[in-house]
Order: C-alpha cells, then sequence, then structure tokens
C-alpha cells in the first residue's frame, strides 16, 4: 500500500524529508505547502542545498508545482494547515515541518 505524502513547511527540513523520501516506493509525496518562494524557489532549493550538496534528481517548475522525474507534486501557499485542502490532494499524512504547529 503506498501512502500519501504531503509537506507543510519546505524549508531546509521539509526539503530533507522530501530527498529522504522520495526513492522509497511505499511513500508518495503529492503536495507542498510553503508560504515563502512559490514553486520555482521550492524546485531550485530542492536541488541545491549550502549543506547537503546537489540533489541528483532536477525538479522543474511550472505554475502550480513542479515536477521530478516526470512525476507532478502541487504546491500551495496557505498560512495555516487547516486551509490546505489536504484531502483534495489525496494526502493521508502530512509532514509538519514549519516549526510553528504543534497541534492541527
Amino acid at each position: 500500500m503506498t501512502v500519501r505524502i504531503g509537506i507543510n513547511g519546505f524549508g531546509r527540513m521539509g526539503r530533507l524529508a522530501f530527498r529522504a523520501a522520495w526513492d522509497w516506493p511505499e511513500l508518495d509525496i503529492v503536495h507542498i505547502n510553503e508560504i515563502k518562494g512559490g514553486p520555482e524557489t521550492a524546485a531550485h532549493l530542492l536541488e541545491f542545498d549550502s549543506v547537503h550538496g546537489s540533489w541528483d534528481r532536477f525538479p522543474a517548475a511550472g505554475p502550480d508545482g513542479f515536477t521530478v522525474g516526470g512525476k507532478h507534486v502541487s504546491y500551495s501557499s496557505h498560512d495555516h494547515p487547516k486551509d490546505i485542502p489536504w484531502r483534495d490532494h489525496g494526502v493521508d499524512i502530512v509532514i509538519e515541518s514549519s516549526g510553528k504547529f504543534l497541534a492541527p
């Protein structure tokens, strides 16, 4: 069974979680929420990290998300996780990596 993942907060921790989980066949990252930068910035920072180096994947940004290896990941910019339509994106589990929220 594949678990569909959403990530709230796409700073260094969110991006590292994305990189670590990307190749796990039982996980499917489907949605990112980050309030700063947009999909272009997210894709760039996902590929290039000043501490952890370049990722061997090449994310390509689009207007509503980015694509990695032919797989689209949708993107939103909501201030609060409760405002994100996680179910509409088919998300089963959300990784909270913004550091701002301890409860839903």
